[in-house]
C-alpha cells in the first residue's frame, strides 16, 4: 500500500476542486453479457490530475480494516486484485469472478456517522472480499449503508458510488441518498456513469429510444438525443447506444476489444469548468477491460510521458498467493506484464 502521507497529498490536490465545483465528473463503466464467450466489463477512470494507480493483490486470508478510521480487523474470505486510486482499491476483482467499481458521484449523501462497521472508502474491497456473487452483495448492501472515511488533511468527503457484476452477467448499481443505499439490481443495468441519479440516466434513456428508431434501421446519422459532449447523462445515453449494437465477439481479446470502444475517452485539455479564474480539466487517465471468467485484463494507461497498454491474468496473480503492490502508470511498460507483477513480490 501506498504511504498515507503520499495519499493525503495527491487526495488534496485533486478533491480540492472538487470542495470548489465538480471539477472532476467523469468516468463510465458498461457490462456485456455475451452468449458464448463470457462477461465483460470495462471502466475508464477520468480525473482532475494523476493518480498513480498500482496493481494490488490480496490474498485470502489477509487481514484488513474495514474502515480506514477505526480499529476493526476483517481477514479476507477470497483473493482481491484491483487497481488503487490515492491507495484504494477503486476497481477490482476476487477469485470467485465478482468485481466492482467505484465512480464519482457528487449526489451522493451517506451519514458522516454510522454504526456500521463499513467505510464507504473501504467499501469495495470489503464486499470483495466477503461476497461471492451479486446476489449476496445486494443482500449485505441492504443491511445498511457505510459510514464517510475522511482522509488525514482532507476537509471534504470523496463522493461516488459503486456498480457490482460478476460471470453470469447479474448486475447491481449502488447509490447512497439520505444515508441510505438505493440499489438498481438486474442483467439490464449494464452503464453507469456519474451524476445524476441512477433513475434520472434511466429517464433520459427511454426518452431518447423513441427518437432512434427501430434497431435494425439505426445507422450512422441516427440522432441519439443528446448535446453531444462529454458531461455524464451524454456518456450514458451514448454508452448504451453503442454497447447495444455490440455482435458476438470472436475471442476474448476481441470481446475486450469491442467493449472497450464503446466508452468515451475523455480527451487530454478537454475544458470542463472555470474555477478560480482558470479552466480546469478532467481526462481518461486509463481504462481497464476484464474478462471475468478468464481473467485476462487490458490496461490502458495515458497521463503525462506514460502511454502504457498492458494485458495481465488475474487468476494467474491470484494463484501466486503474493502480496502485490505493482505501479502500472511507470512509463514503458507493454504487453503481458502477468509474472512481473508476480515477481515484483518476491
Amino acid at each position: 500500500m501506498m504511504k498515507r502521507s503520499f495519499i493525503s497529498t495527491a487526495l488534496i490536490g485533486a478533491l480540492t476542486l472538487s470542495a470548489i465545483a465538480p471539477a472532476a465528473q467523469a468516468c463510465t463503466r458498461i457490462l456485456w453479457k455475451t452468449q458464448d464467450h463470457g462477461t465483460f466489463v470495462t471502466r475508464t477512470m477520468d480525473w482532475s490530475e494523476q493518480t498513480h494507480p498500482h496493481l494490488m493483490n490480496f490474498p485470502a486470508g489477509s487481514s484488513y480494516l474495514a474502515h480506514s478510521e477505526k480499529s476493526n480487523k476483517v481477514t479476507s474470505k477470497y483473493d482481491v486484485t484491483g487497481l488503487t486510486t490515492y491507495g484504494f482499491i477503486t476497481d477490482g476483482v476476487n477469485s470467485k469472478g465478482l468485481s466492482g467499481n467505484v465512480l464519482y458521484d457528487g449526489e451522493m449523501d451517506l451519514a458522516v456517522k454510522s454504526s456500521n462497521k463499513n467505510g464507504s472508502l473501504t467499501y469495495l474491497r470489503n464486499m470483495l472480499s466477503q461476497y461471492q456473487s451479486v446476489n449476496e452483495v445486494v443482500a449485505a448492501i441492504n443491511e445498511g449503508a457505510p459510514s464517510i472515511e475522511f482522509v488525514e488533511g482532507v476537509p471534504i468527503r470523496i463522493a461516488l458510488h459503486i456498480s457490482f457484476q460478476d460471470t453470469t452477467g447479474d448486475s447491481a448499481i449502488v447509490e447512497w441518498r439520505n444515508g441510505k443505499p438505493q440499489v438498481w439490481h438486474g442483467k439490464q443495468y449494464t452503464v453507469m456513469t456519474n451524476q445524476p441519479g441512477y433513475a434520472q440516466h434511466l429517464a433520459n434513456v427511454e426518452r431518447s429510444k423513441r427518437g432512434w428508431g427501430e434497431k435494425d434501421k439505426q445507422w450512422s446519422q441516427t440522432n441519439l438525443g443528446t448535446g453531444g459532449n462529454t458531461n455524464p447523462e451524454d456518456r450514458f445515453i451514448h454508452a448504451t447506444y453503442f454497447s447495444g449494437h455490440l455482435t458476438e465477439p470472436s475471442s476474448v481479446i476481441n470481446g475486450i476489444l469491442k467493449l472497450d470502444s464503446t466508452s468515451f475517452k475523455i480527451p487530454h485539455d478537454a475544458p470542463n469548468k472555470m474555477i478560480n479564474g482558470k479552466m480546469a480539466g478532467y481526462a481518461t487517465e486509463y481504462s481497464v477491460n476484464r474478462h471475468l471468467d478468464s481473467g485476462e485484463t487490458v490496461v490502458r494507461y495515458q497521463w503525462g510521458d506514460a502511454f502504457n497498454q498492458v494485458q495481465y491474468n488475474v487468476k494467474e496473480i491470484q494463484k501466486s498467493g503474493e502480496n502485490i503492490a505493482f505501479d502500472i502508470s511507470k512509463p514503458g511498460l507493454s504487453g503481458n506484464i502477468t509474472q512481473t507483477v508476480i515477481n515484483n513480490a518476491r
